[in-house]
């Protein structure tokens, strides 16, 4: 059996939820622009991927979207309309004290400076975790080598000593593919007898 030593977590569909579509419908209405036409520019685009490896500003990005979808929206409109869509996964705050308990806990997720200072500033279940490491700063991004093992060289964790959950199974065969055990989340209670297999006890 492997020894944990530490647990990583994501943060979307794990800690938080988040209602992607909502933004996208206000934005469709508040700029006459398609549902469609945004979400391929919000979460298909290379500027999106480039916004969340932390390549471009906030600024930027709020720029490219007025230009490229050819509507006026004050900053702040967007910056809400962007940052609105989050809500608490409250059934694993229990699990999260749990493990606090015994494992230091940090955060790897795919996210982007707007988000990140929103939910860290709105949620309390960061202030739990050791440090969290969104792809912006560490620049790169899951599924990518680069953003598991920049972390692993921070926190100073072999990758056999860590374990790494996840909603997105690319994204744990990502983690599996550097060294680092990994599980799939897919809801709390299954999540507590995917934590037995390691010998982690909820």
């Amino acid at each position: 059996m492997a020894e944990i030593k530490t647990v990583i977590f994501d943060i979307g569909d794990v800690l938080l939820y988040f209602d992607a579509p909502k933004a996208c419908k206000r934005f469709s209405k508040a700029g006459k622009v398609s549902f469609l036409k945004l979400w391929k520019h919000f979460f298909t685009d290379p500027t999106e991927k480039a916004y969340t490896r932390g390549e471009i500003t906030s600024k930027a990005f709020y720029r490219h979207a007025c230009k490229a979808l050819q509507f006026d929206m004050p900053y702040a409109d967007f910056k809400h309309y962007w940052n609105d869509i989050f809500w608490e996964n409250e059934s694993i705050l229990p699990v999260i004290l749990k493990l606090k308990e015994k494992y230091p806990l940090y955060v790897i997720s795919n996210t982007n400076d707007l988000h990140y200072e929103h939910i860290r500033k709105k949620y309390k279940v960061f202030k739990h975790f050791k440090r969290l490491f969104p792809s912006h700063k560490v620049g790169a991004r899951k599924p990518e080598p680069a953003v598991y093992r920049r972390v692993l060289e921070k926190i100073k964790y072999h990758p056999s000593e860590t374990l790494f959950i996840d909603d997105k199974i690319k994204f744990v065969k990502g983690a599996r593919a550097v060294g680092m055990h990994s599980v799939r989340y897919r809801g709390t209670p299954q999540l507590i007898k995917d934590l037995k297999k390691f010998g982690i006890e909820i």
